[in-house]
């Protein structure tokens, strides 16, 4: 895996230095009085879900080169997480973090109406799939599809919709990360309790369903532990293209689960043109061909999509709709009934 991000990162490098050299390939540089006019470097804290590994092996090095006045002190880990460390240091007076980068849609409507955000038309966030907020307080970077995933050496009759999964044959054999952790989670029960009501997450308790660490279902899926998940496109998709796992994604009939991810500047930042440029980059083409190329949608039209992903105009029209507004007024009741019917 390392490799691979590493093999990526170098491609996404060699743009990135047709970008900044111009096309005629040297750098030009700048005169003695103007090096010595250039401002030090500047610090930018950014809290993000997005994988630790594509943050390290393929965002960080590009970054690093085009944006050499910036200084980016990376800090990867669950929305859930995310948002209880900010909340904290929120409760301590001021966010640590710039810049923020999760799944969680109805964090930046908190956030927006408790006027933390800082607000920002980027001049990269043009033909987007989803649009910006109308005053630019957050945007959108990414799309996650949840989906079902098979393991085809367990299960030779794979379910075809969400209701499937409440069928007798396949007892015991569905996990699913926990809402309370996982954002996505969160979303996919949202959505799909408003859809068949919370009965629909009973039922598939009596049928065995097993809440687990999302890192662990994904080992235990590629073993075969777990031969059913509620899971991201993008998890399997990794775990096909470079662990060779025998598996199918199923794009529920009832429609796939979609989970746009925005960024968003914090109102406090110290450095809001470091910021600026960094949200820039995500929206750009380098920064956009990151999230393809580690099998995330992007969000700019005109970039690859994901190899092996259904195409994002196909997941936009056979979707379920998850009501955020609803989700961020109610996430903890949703979570404390969720953990109720599973105990």
């Amino acid at each position: 895996m390392k490799k691979l991000y590493a093999g990526i990162a170098a491609s996404l490098l060699a743009v990135g230095m047709l970008v900044v050299t111009g096309c005629g390939g040297a750098e030009k540089k700048a005169p003695k009085e103007q090096k010595a006019a250039a401002k030090p470097a500047t610090n930018l804290t950014v809290y993000t879900s997005v994988y630790n590994g594509m943050v390290k092996e393929m965002a960080k090095p590009v970054v690093e080169q085009q944006l050499k006045e910036i200084k980016v002190d990376w800090h990867t880990e669950g929305s859930e997480k995310v948002k209880e460390r900010i909340a904290g240091e929120l409760a301590g007076g001021k966010a640590k973090a710039d810049i923020v980068m999760i799944s969680d849609p109805g964090f930046y409507v908190q956030m927006k109406k408790e006027g933390k955000l800082l607000n920002y038309k980027s001049p990269e966030a043009a033909e987007l799939a989803l649009p910006v907020d109308a005053d630019g307080a957050y945007t959108p970077i990414r799309f996650s599809a949840m989906v079902i995933a098979v393991n085809n050496d367990k299960v030779k009759e794979p379910p075809k919709s969400w209701k499937d999964l409440l069928d007798p044959k396949y007892k015991g054999l569905v996990a699913m990360p926990d809402p309370r952790v996982a954002a996505t989670a969160l979303a996919t029960v949202s959505a799909l309790s408003d859809k068949f009501g919370w009965e629909y997450w009973q039922k598939l308790k009596a049928n065995g369903v097993v809440v687990s660490k999302t890192n662990e279902m994904r080992e235990k899926f590629a073993k075969g532990e777990y031969p059913i998940t509620i899971t991201m496109e993008e998890n399997t998709l990794k775990q096909k293209m470079t662990q060779g796992v025998n598996a199918t994604i199923i794009y529920p009939e009832e429609g796939s689960i979609l989970v746009p991810g925005y960024i968003c500047i914090m109102k406090d930042t110290a450095n809001p043109e470091g910021a600026k440029k960094l949200v820039d980059w995500w929206l750009s083409k380098e920064g956009q061909s990151a999230m393809s190329l580690a099998y995330m949608h992007p969000v700019k039209y005109g970039v690859r999509e994901p190899a092996g992903a259904q195409k994002l105009n196909n997941l936009l029209i056979h979707s379920l709709s998850v009501n955020w507004n609803k989700l961020a007024v109610e996430e903890k009741m949703v979570k404390d009934k969720f953990a109720e019917i599973m105990k």
